[in-house]
C-alpha cells in the first residue's frame, strides 16, 4: 500500500452551481452529465472504497485570472464565476 495520485486535466462541458460565491458549499446538480458531479462522485467512491484521499479539488480555468477552486472534500469554493448576462 502506497502513495498514488489521479490527475486528470480536461476541456469541454460546463458543470453546475456557477453561481454560488467565494467560500459557500457546493454539493452539485447530480445530473448524470455534469464533469463537476461524476468527479465529485469519484472521489466520494474512493472514500466508501477505503481510500484515504488528502487532497481532491477541481481547478476551473486553471492559472488564468478568474480562477475558482471547489474543494471537494469540504465541498468550499475558493474564487467566483463572473455574472452571466
Amino acid at each position: 500500500m502506497g502513495m498514488f495520485r489521479v490527475e486528470v486535466e480536461a476541456t469541454g462541458a460546463h458543470g453546475c452551481d456557477r453561481e454560488m460565491p467565494d467560500g459557500s458549499k457546493v454539493f452539485g446538480c447530480g445530473r448524470m452529465g455534469c464533469p463537476d458531479c461524476i468527479a465529485r462522485e469519484f472521489v466520494a467512491e474512493l472514500q466508501r472504497r477505503g481510500v484515504s484521499v488528502s487532497t481532491a479539488r477541481i481547478v476551473h480555468w486553471p492559472g488564468q485570472l478568474g480562477q475558482v477552486v471547489d474543494n471537494l472534500l469540504t465541498r468550499e469554493r475558493t474564487g467566483a464565476f463572473p455574472p452571466t448576462r
